[in-house]
């Protein structure tokens, strides 16, 4: 799918925002070799799920999506009027899930679909009873896949799903949702291994059934035939404010032992659709685990979708606070930038007025200060040059003062 890079633009509406999410974080097409469906087939079904973005994004109602003026949690609509003028992001948040359930549940029933079909004579055949849907729901299910250009026919007992346009591909819909379903399984015994049944872990079991169902779509929704291709630094090299600047910065992480990580929609909520990460540690003053943390989120529900993290690690925060005198004045600048003085907010205690404030005595440029660490770390939306060489010169006094963790 070849859509333009639109980090931190308007929409024409809050669905087409919620659909190019979908769109900017479709990894390329990555065939697996299978006896069960062709490259051919991997390709047609790959495309015609990409088919269905582009459709959504020219006309969300195709599913029953909204066309509610843009917005995000970052940024309200102006014409729009709030019922909580103090918590508007929470409104914005509502819409926003709400047309996320909209697509979501799509995928959800196609890939139920597949592990449950079979297919016949070039179509896929699922036994209804065994969807588990209502009569509304599923008459709405079917509308909504022949709106996206499929031929749907039932009788008593089956649903058939026939295409067009793709009828090559319906042998990769089952192979496709066969890996989901085999991810989510997997990951539900390991699950299982270290929690048992789950007695008294009310809130685990909750997050745990619902991530079981983003692993189960996550791979149909992105036709990622080959799980194990970790493309998500590829992904946001190409969404990011200067690709060559980013690519030479992980690049150098890497070689200074830095390690990669990253994960593709996991979580209760699917707002963070990608995230890769470069991560070390080293131990800092006291024995503490010191953490450097290089890390880029994509995040559906900001206006800007990308952000970039640099220090999240609170032991991290303090230790550069506490020397915040010995770092060169730039560096100093960079910290005190992203922190900031405490200026007896009261947020952090709160629910103790008696206690005191969490904030640090330090200097900064010969003047005494005492600086607020509390959620403190150090981020942004807006990356520049001057921003990543100032994280690597703060890596590096890290790195001279501190040895790496074992």
């Amino acid at each position: 799918m070849d859509f333009e890079n639109r980090i931190g633009t308007d929409f024409d509406n809050v669905s087409q925002r919620l659909t190019y999410n979908y769109i900017a974080t479709q990894p390329d097409f990555r065939p697996v070799p299978s006896d069960a469906a062709s490259e051919t087939a991997q390709r047609r079904l790959y495309d015609f799920i990409g088919g269905i973005y582009t459709a959504l994004y020219h006309d969300p109602t195709l599913i029953g999506m909204t066309t509610e003026p843009d917005e995000t949690e970052d940024r309200p609509n102006p014409d729009r009027v709030y019922k909580d003028e103090d918590r508007k992001y929470l409104e914005a948040r509502k819409l926003r899930r709400k047309n996320e359930d909209k697509i979501e549940g799509l995928f959800d029933n196609m890939q139920r679909m597949g592990e449950l079909g079979t297919v016949r004579d070039g179509a896929l055949v699922v036994e209804k009873e065994a969807l588990g849907l209502n009569k509304r729901a599923l008459t709405t299910l079917v509308k909504h896949l022949t709106a996206l250009g499929l031929r749907c026919s039932e009788d008593d007992r089956t649903l058939t799903l026939r295409s067009d346009a793709y009828p090559e591909m319906w042998d990769a819909w089952k192979l496709l949702a066969t890996l989901g379903a085999a991810e989510a399984e997997a990951c539900d015994a390991r699950w299982r291994q270290e929690f048992g049944d789950g007695a008294g872990l009310t809130w685990q079991i909750f997050s745990h059934a619902r991530y079981l169902v983003q692993i189960r779509n996550r791979i149909f929704k992105r036709a990622l035939f080959d799980p194990a291709y970790d493309y998500a630094l590829d992904m946001m090299g190409k969404l990011s404010d200067d690709p060559e600047m980013v690519r030479q910065f992980t690049e150098t992480l890497i070689s200074h032992g830095f390690e990669q990580s990253s994960d593709w929609g996991s979580g209760t909520d699917v707002t963070n659709f990608i995230t890769v990460a470069f991560t070390k540690t080293y131990a800092g003053p006291e024995g503490e685990p010191l953490r450097l943390r290089f890390m880029v989120q994509f995040e559906s529900r900001y206006h800007r979708q990308l952000l970039y993290t640099f220090i999240e690690d609170k032991v991290a925060v303090k230790t550069l606070l506490r020397q915040l005198d010995t770092l060169p004045e730039p560096l100093q600048d960079l910290v005190y930038s992203f922190t900031g003085e405490c200026r007896a907010c009261g947020f952090c205690n709160q629910t103790n007025p008696t206690l005191p404030y969490n904030s640090i005595p330090t200097v900064y440029r010969g003047r005494p200060v005492k600086m607020c660490y509390y959620f403190k770390s150090l981020r942004t939306r807006e990356l520049s040059r001057e921003i990543l060489e100032g994280t690597q010169g703060l890596y590096a006094w890290v790195e001279d003062h501190y040895e790496v963790a074992g």
